[in-house]
């Protein structure tokens, strides 16, 4: 049995360390979008890719970290991780948002395995593509929108991937702030690892593992709670957007059923328009991180951030529409 003083203390020492992580991404960072806009975010996950702790930071970035880690997981598992690792992605498809979120991964490490992992998404200044800034409004297809990235090692062993950082330099218009921002994340991450050690030290592998477990389970019970206090049944809407950017006279239909039964809540998106020729597509992460945030604005404001708010969460997004394209739509 967990103390209870124990896991409550250890709930907000994950809460203050993922803040610690956006505060230092924050201020070590070099472009005006993360030094002004803020938009720069940063996660705990556990080893297998579940939510453990987020910063105060961009929804849509906390949300879309989650299938981003598990694209990470998936290409580099576990067993082929090393101390000092850290591997990138972006491209939308494979789990990230559009071409200039960049996420960067580091696992952390405790008695010779990988306990939990640190994760930072940065809205970089520039990524490439066919105007400057990398959000050109009349796109019509992803290559256009800047250099995609599958999951690759950005450092191991402490040094970066020259290849790598090579290749990014020569398709940026801005490779100083480029390389500014990255470092920024490594050293979020790194921060990130540092004191999550200090924790496990503490506590120990297995006392840690059965408090993450705890905390998400704990998080479950009281989402699933807080949904059965509001009124089951189905709730629609339907908006439009004017445009997509390219078919001016073409307003863009998004509409939405949630349905609240039993402690869940689905999001079926049927009826939404097909996928655009501009670039106002939005992957499924975008989506699922609009329903989380959603999840966690309706239910109880104590209830600690984890992957257990986010069980009782199932979406529907039809293949081939605005909120679940096909590649290569911008």
């Amino acid at each position: 049995m967990i103390d209870p003083i124990t896991l409550e203390v250890t709930r907000n020492k994950l809460d203050c360390i993922a803040e610690e992580m956006e505060w230092t991404l924050l201020s070590a960072s070099f472009s005006p979008i993360v030094k002004e806009g803020l938009d720069a975010s940063a996660s705990l996950f556990l080893a297998d890719g579940s939510t453990l702790a987020q910063a105060c930071a961009v929804p849509i970035h906390l949300g879309s970290l989650i299938p981003s880690v598990a694209n990470i997981l998936r290409t580099f598992p576990l067993h082929t991780m090393e101390q000092g690792d850290l591997y990138c992605m972006n491209d939308p498809y494979a789990g990230g948002t559009h071409a200039p979120d960049i996420t960067v991964v580091m696992p952390i490490f405790h008695g010779g395995r990988v306990m939990a992992l640190a994760a930072t998404m940065t809205h970089h200044q520039d990524i490439g593509g066919m105007s400057p800034g990398s959000l050109p409004p009349d796109a019509t297809d992803v290559f256009q929108e800047g250099m995609r990235l599958p999951a690759l090692r950005l450092m191991h062993g402490d040094k970066y991937n020259d290849t790598l950082l090579k290749i990014m330099f020569n398709n940026v218009r801005t490779p100083e702030t480029l390389m500014g921002d990255l470092s920024a994340q490594v050293a979020a991450c790194k921060t990130g690892a540092q004191r999550v050690q200090e924790v496990l030290e503490r506590l120990g592998a297995e006392e840690f593992d059965l408090i993450a477990r705890t905390l998400l389970d704990r998080s479950e019970e009281l989402t699933r709670r807080s949904l059965m206090e509001l009124p089951s049944g189905t709730y629609r809407s339907v908006d439009f957007l004017d445009n997509d950017g390219v078919e001016l006279d073409k307003p863009v239909r998004i509409e939405v059923a949630v349905t609240l039964k039993d402690g869940t809540i689905h999001f079926d998106m049927t009826g939404t328009s097909p996928q655009v020729r501009g670039p106002f597509n939005c992957v499924p992460s975008g989506a699922q991180s609009a329903a989380y945030f959603a999840i966690r604005a309706l239910t109880e404001s104590s209830i600690p951030t984890n992957a257990g708010c986010f069980r009782p969460v199932t979406l529907h997004l039809p293949e081939k529409s605005l909120v679940n394209p096909t590649s290569p739509a911008a």
